[in-house]
């Protein structure tokens, strides 16, 4: 999702609401439950190489190449 479409959504709701993020990736469950919830650390830009690892994990190649790009970054906890 881009920016300018996060934006557009946030806009529409009260913005005095808490912004809470969810997974139901089941590589992130703990046994018996459906989902987990993250809470929102801090947004920041960062440059960095989008790639996938062997196994087909999504990865960040912190640098700055020709094919690092800037990319907005939502820093995250499950912890809150």
């Amino acid at each position: 999702m881009k920016v300018r479409e996060l934006q557009k959504r946030l806009s529409k709701i009260d913005p005095e609401l808490d912004v809470l993020c969810y997974s139901e990736d089941e590589k992130f469950l703990v046994e018996d439950r459906g989902f987990i919830l993250f809470d929102i650390l801090a947004v920041s830009t960062t440059e960095a190489e989008q790639l996938r690892l062997d196994d087909g994990t999504p990865c960040l190649k912190f640098n700055r190449g020709p094919a690092s790009e800037a990319i907005a970054i939502l820093e995250i906890t499950s912890d809150f």
